[in-house]
């Protein structure tokens, strides 16, 4: 279901940085940042200006679609000081947002409200590294 992610060099920075002075809130955060340093520390990175503009960043906007009942909703992926899940800001670190980080498009992934949950990133509608915004 999960195909392989690509990462950029800026966002593992960003996310090694970020982790060695964030205070986990929870064992589930915990156990998806590990898992997530886990992976990008297995990665190759490519740089932000060669990353493809079908794959979610930090930073990114995407819709995801839920497979079972058809709806659609756009999310934003951000650091977690910037989570705000009234505003659909979910955090990297976050069950979800560890999932989708270096996904593309047409991607399957568990959802988080369910067992039987599977939502597909049906659309990338803004991508920092697509519009030239490297240093968001």
């Amino acid at each position: 279901m999960q195909s392989s992610r690509v990462f950029t060099k800026f966002d593992c920075e960003r996310i090694s940085s970020v982790s060695a002075s964030y205070t986990v809130k929870d064992p589930c955060e915990k156990e998806n940042l590990n898992m997530l340093l886990e992976q990008i520390s297995r990665a190759k990175p490519v740089d932000q200006r060669k990353i493809k503009s079908n794959i979610v960043t930090i930073n990114s906007r995407f819709i995801l679609r839920d497979l079972g009942t058809g709806m659609k909703e756009e999310f934003y992926l951000v650091l977690p000081k910037d989570a705000d899940p009234k505003q659909n800001r979910i955090s990297v670190f976050s069950s979800l947002g560890s999932r989708i980080l270096g996904s593309s498009t047409g991607t399957v992934i568990k959802g988080s409200k369910s067992p039987n949950q599977y939502l597909s990133i049906e659309n990338i509608t803004y991508q920092p590294e697509a519009s030239g915004d490297y240093h968001l």
